[in-house]
């Protein structure tokens, strides 16, 4: 092999290496807010690692190598700590927060992940480790060794994703065919030259070594057919792999759920106990809310009731500013984008414009059941923050059409506590029939039609305060604040078995009188309402204070009476369809049933273009073969027939070898197929070529006419029609196919 040739084969091997080491940060990379700079960045860690390893190994050994390398990563680490900072200010305590506790902050953030030091360390690290290591094994001669590092990287970062994210199929696929072209560059044998620089100087190369060397010429071709075979399968493994799993139940582990958060619920008291006190004080000013719109805000979902309280659930993660989907569907509805200023709201939760998209100004933590959100700096008096959110618009018909909810999924939103007044079960019983939604919505109204509210009744959302305040059906009751209307129609369609949670909030407030869209937020602008899930819909709000339905979502009499509202959501749209056949993958790149008919038009279209290739392949060599043996020049059809003849016996498998004469091909012609009476042919071929190369030219001349080089042709003709014939059906079939004869050079 030429030093050119080799240096190409060099290029192409560390190309395919760095690939194949940037393949886990790839597959990693769409776990961030920036996917496409965080695949850019773990790309350049991958390339470096590669680059830097495969230059030290030249003057170091290699554990130099890799422990050399190892210091110039965690110089890497400190970069990253300067543009993506983390918790840590201190540039040495950052290095060393992010490199042990990387892992830990990745599994307990939200989806999408942060871009900080300490979410981004363990990626970088696996990548450049993963990439060093490969670089090592390939040189000391182990590519199968070399791509186990980049393949154990490529597993961990699909377990890391979890079913959250869609499958890493590209990246696999990248892995996959670097690693060909890795194994493929490393099957050749290298020459003596590569071998003396690879043992260094003043080292003797084996003449055993040499020898082998020479016949790279015949090592490169296998090597390549390998190539080709891997490459087949690796294509068929990450396009039709996927496919077969589709059609299992088996789906990834989610490895955040075995992790508790850092961030623990530590608020003592409940957000609904603020609404009695807030009564009593309606103008009291909370915040400052700034939309183009008046826009009603959700505080904290509650959804654990213990008899005498409800409290928010505490599972908390921290997020991005970019924030994670909601655990069940949400309808479509318009997006809110509005700016809060908080004055003095109690707490550490933070107020929201429907289900929160993305929020700036703050470090938060989610709940990702409800997608409450929270500060991560202490309390949220004093903050300022810009959050973008979807109201969601529920359907009257789609609502109607919702089933039950799965109980043992939403068992703890079923759970009622003993003790419950027997006026909760009275209620629910007598509220037991139709459909899920006509009963929420017959709950609501049942509230509505017959309680008034009372500002001044006394605080409390608990057992207690509802055995005070409910009566049986068939009686008019007292009045009640709107966190005990809210408390107690929840509790009611847990009765019913409708899983149900509460939520605290804010109307839109006022304007602030300046003409712009700033509005004040007082404490008479809080309430609270409850919610029930709904298998198809997801969680809709009622809106159960007494009174006309004030929001979306009712309906307007008719056999229910008055039904549920929702309270601080809008009104009017559909929730968008999910087809939930077996061949739609929610959420994942590859659609099942998309990826088989494209493997079905692609094979189609392989076998068209093979077909029309091996047609034009025919009606090419037809166009030659008559152009040669029909030449008008007697010398040009002499030379086509000569070359129609040895192309008749390379297809036929018996090709002549550079060194033959003329006698010697023709001789090969008659072994091959005998003329019929046996012996030899009488070629007129043989003779006038014989008689072009050695006869003196003017006799030549007289030698050679259109009658002989006509004759010559018709023998070719003849005979290659013979040897056709002779070959089996399928070779007979491809003789005109086969493009290979364009291709082969006169020798």
């Amino acid at each position: 092999m030429s030093r050119a040739a080799a240096r190409v084969a060099g290029t192409a091997g560390h190309a395919a290496l760095i690939a194949a080491s940037a393949a886990p940060g790839l597959a990693l990379a769409p776990a961030y807010v920036d996917p496409v700079l965080v695949g850019g960045l773990l790309a350049g860690w991958a390339a470096a690692a590669v680059l830097l390893t495969t230059a030290l190994r030249r003057t170091l050994g290699a554990p130099a190598t890799l422990l050399a390398g190892l210091v110039v990563a965690l110089s890497g680490v400190a970069v990253l700590a300067r543009f993506f900072p983390g918790p840590e200010r201190d540039l040495a305590r950052a290095v060393l927060d992010a490199v042990v506790n990387s892992g830990a902050r990745i599994l307990t953030t939200s989806l999408p992940t942060e871009m900080a030091v300490d979410t981004l360390a363990l990626p970088a690290l696996a990548v450049w480790l993963s990439g060093s290591a490969a670089a090592l094994a390939v040189r000391a001669g182990y590519p199968l060794a070399g791509m186990l590092c980049p393949l154990l990287a490529l597993a961990g970062a699909a377990v890391l994703n979890g079913p959250e994210l869609a499958p890493a199929y590209f990246p696999a696929a990248l892995f996959a065919l670097s690693a060909v072209v890795v194994l493929a560059v490393a099957a050749r044998t290298p020459s003596p030259e590569e071998l003396a620089a690879d043992v260094g100087p003043g080292t003797v190369v084996p003449i055993a070594a040499a020898d082998r060397a020479g016949r790279v010429g015949r090592a490169l071709p296998r090597a390549l057919s390998l190539g080709g075979v891997l490459a087949l399968v690796a294509a068929l493994t990450t396009y039709l792999g996927p496919l077969a799993l589709y059609g299992t139940p088996i789906r990834p582990a989610d490895p955040r759920a075995a992790v508790s958060p850092p961030e623990e619920e530590t608020q003592a008291v409940s957000p609904l106990s603020y609404l009695a006190g807030w009564t009593e004080e309606p103008g009291h000013r909370l915040m400052t809310v700034t939309s183009p719109e008046p826009t009603e805000l959700r505080w904290v979902t509650l959804s654990h009731f213990d008899g005498v309280t409800w409290q928010p659930e505490g599972r908390y993660r921290p997020s991005s500013e970019v924030l994670p989907d909601p655990e069940q569907e949400v309808p479509d509805g318009p997006e809110r984008a509005i700016e809060v200023e908080v004055e003095e709201l109690p707490g550490h939760w933070l107020p929201t414009a429907g289900i929160p998209e993305r929020i700036t100004g703050t470090p938060v933590a989610v709940q990702p059941a409800s997608a409450t959100l929270r500060t991560r700096q202490g309390d949220a008096a004093g903050l300022t923050y810009r959050v973008r959110g979807q109201v969601p618009e529920y359907d009257r018909e789609t609502l109607r059409a919702a089933e039950e909810a799965d109980r043992e999924a939403f068992a703890d939103y079923l759970a009622l506590p003993e003790g419950a007044p027997p006026e909760i079960h009275a209620i629910a019983d007598a509220f037991a029939d139709g459909t899920p939604y006509e009963r929420a919505n017959w709950l609501a109204a049942h509230l509505r039609a017959n309680y008034g509210v009372d500002p001044e009744a006394p605080g409390g959302h608990g057992y207690a305060n509802l055995e005070e305040l409910l009566v049986p059906p068939s009686e008019k009751g007292g009045g009640g604040t709107s966190g005990q209307f809210a408390s107690a129609f929840a509790l009611l369609a847990r009765a019913s078995g409708l899983p149900s949670r509460v939520v605290v909030g804010f109307g839109p407030g006022t304007p602030a009188g300046d003409g712009g869209d700033e509005r004040i937020i007082r404490s008479g602008d809080a309430l609270a309402w409850g919610e029930v899930y709904l298998e198809g819909v997801g969680w809709a709000p009622f809106d159960v204070l007494p009174g006309d339905p004030k929001r979306n979502g009712v309906d307007q009499g008719g056999e229910g009476g008055e039904g549920g509202g929702t309270a601080g959501q809008a009104a009017g749209g559909t929730e968008s369809e999910e087809d939930r056949g077996f061949f739609r993958v929610g959420g994942a790149p590859l659609d099942v049933g998309y990826a088989w008919s494209m493997a079905g038009r692609t094979s189609a279209g392989v076998v068209a273009a093979l077909v029309l290739a091996a047609l034009l392949s025919g009606a090419v060599r037809g166009t030659r073969r008559g152009l040669r043996l029909g030449a008008r020049d007697p010398r040009r059809r002499l030379a086509g027939a000569w070359w129609e003849l040895r192309d008749g016996l390379r297809l036929a498998g018996a090709p002549p070898r550079p060194s033959d004469t003329v006698t010697d091909v023709l001789d090969r012609s008659d072994h091959l197929l005998p003329p019929e009476g046996g012996g030899r042919r009488d070629w007129t071929l043989g003779r006038t070529l014989n008689a072009m190369a050695f006869v003196p030219a003017e006799e030549r001349a007289a030698g050679l006419d259109a009658d002989s080089a006509e004759r010559a042709a018709e023998e070719v003709r003849a005979y290659t029609a013979a040897l056709r014939r002779r070959l089996p059906r399928v070779r007979r079939v491809l003789w005109w196919l086969d493009p290979r004869p364009l291709f082969w050079r006169r020798r």
